[in-house]
């Protein structure tokens, strides 16, 4: 029997409610963050932003801003490219 893609999936992936967004180490907006899990998270491309920059494989410093102004700062590695939806490890 096939595995979907969700139930083979390492760690649970919650939906994000609110506008938690995803800025780059220059202040840009990179995006909303749609969902977060313990190994990752899925950011959807704010339409400012070429999805061209994001190759699999790299690595880049996001700070994920929440209301508030609440922020932290991760490395990531991009995993996935699909469309405007960017798939990102936790690398720290």
């Amino acid at each position: 029997m096939e595995q979907k893609n969700d139930e083979r999936r390492r760690f649970i992936r919650l939906d994000m409610t609110e506008n938690v967004r995803a800025v780059d180490n220059m202040g840009r907006d990179i995006g909303r963050v749609e969902k977060v899990g313990a190994g990752g998270m899925q950011i959807r491309l704010a339409d400012t932003v070429p999805a061209s920059q994001f190759g699999p494989g790299s690595q880049m410093e996001i700070s994920i801003v929440e209301p508030g102004d609440v922020k932290s700062t991760v490395m990531v590695e991009v995993r996935v490219l699909d469309g405007r939806i960017l798939g990102v490890e936790f690398l720290n």
